[in-house]
């Protein structure tokens, strides 16, 4: 199976070019990519042109570096998305409705490989306007990042 993940830094920013098929012969590419993101990384944006085939062990897995970004507090896009690589994520989100009974919207897991730039600029300013000054989100619940409320507030 061949699978490459050129990594190109600038500055803060990491851009990733996946090429070729991510499948369980070639996970082991995100754990390597994962382990030279250094602490300086605060975006990594992935160009999905050249990743031809995806199967679900390997968008697991890719749903798995994403989370492991997130908890360090790193922000991830992609875009470019091939035809077999969306049919996947199109099947998947089908599977997870967008709300539940009560009408509460829900987040189907591939979802947030979806987010448009734009959503996720939107969703980290407004995420990091809750958290106090001197804080870091890293490894952060995002439950706990929200502000608080009652007299716990007020001796803040």
């Amino acid at each position: 199976m061949d699978f490459r993940m050129p990594i190109r830094r600038y500055g803060p920013i990491v851009h990733l070019t996946p090429a070729g098929e991510l499948d369980l012969d070639t996970l082991s590419a995100l754990d390597e990519t994962q382990a030279a993101l250094d602490d300086g990384v605060v975006m990594v944006a992935c160009d999905m042109r050249s990743l031809r085939f995806i199967d679900v062990t390997g968008l697991r897995g890719l749903l798995e570096f994403v989370r492991r970004l997130d908890g360090r507090g790193i922000a991830f896009f992609a875009d470019n998305w091939q035809p077999q690589p969306r049919r996947l994520l199109d099947l998947l989100d089908s599977l997870y409705p967008p709300a539940d009974f009560n009408g509460n919207p829900r987040c189907a897991p591939p979802s947030i490989l979806r987010r448009g730039l734009q959503a996720r600029a939107s969703a980290r300013r407004t995420a990091g306007a809750r958290v106090r000054v001197g804080e870091s989100t890293a490894g952060r619940n995002p439950a706990a990042s929200r502000p608080q409320t009652g007299s716990s507030a007020a001796r803040d």
